[in-house]
């Protein structure tokens, strides 16, 4: 039996089969399992470098809808935004579809942080909300417990984890989009470069 035989019979009996994990890196100390497809991570970096709006959030309040709760708004001008870079022929559909995917799971984690919206003009986080996303921006930086590793025990002297290798993008995003929910309301952001309409209300 090799190592990997050996590793995949411990990951199976810890995940059960089908887990879907494969070994992405090997070190001495450690081995860093990967569910993503090889060369995702890089192609969703390449295409945020593209739309570097996508990290302004001032920018992103300029075509955010101002009826809706905030973190859904982030979103929504978020897509806005990325459908019109599609139309431009700067992003393709498939592109997209993966950094919408990363904007909604970074967007679960702010509507955990934002509880005390009530449909009131003008809202942002409270202190207890501020304080809650300070938790996360601080739990997402680089190191031993972040959100974006999961450790499973250990395997030959081993540590055996999980990392997201979007975590870097999430980072960003999430920065961005605190700055688009603390963000003085009434200001007007400078229209987003091409131009890109608001979502309608």
């Amino acid at each position: 039996m090799t190592l990997l035989d050996d590793l995949q019979r411990w990951l199976d009996e810890r995940l059960g089969p089908g887990h879907g994990r494969r070994p992405a890196v090997i070190r001495p100390d450690r081995i860093v399992l990967s569910k993503v497809e090889p060369g995702l991570p890089e192609r969703v970096l390449d295409a945020v470098e593209r739309v570097p709006v996508l990290f302004d959030g001032p920018a992103l309040r300029a075509v955010a809808p101002s009826e809706f709760a905030p973190v859904d708004a982030w979103v929504m001008a978020v897509r806005a935004i990325t459908d019109s870079e599609v139309r431009a022929g700067h992003l393709t559909p498939a592109e997209a579809s993966e950094v919408m995917a990363g904007v909604e799971s970074v967007g679960a984690l702010l509507a955990a942080c934002c509880w005390s919206y009530d449909g009131a003009p003008g809202w942002r986080p409270e202190p207890a909300e501020q304080a809650a996303l300070d938790e996360v921006e601080q739990r997402l930086a680089h190191g031993t417990g972040n959100l974006f590793t999961r450790h499973y025990g250990v395997f030959n002297g081993r540590a055996v984890e999980n990392h997201c290798p979007g975590a870097s993008i999430a980072r960003r995003l999430f920065t961005a989009a605190r700055q688009f929910l603390e963000a003085d309301t009434d200001a007007r952001a400078p229209a987003c470069p091409g131009g890109v309409p608001p979502v309608p209300s």
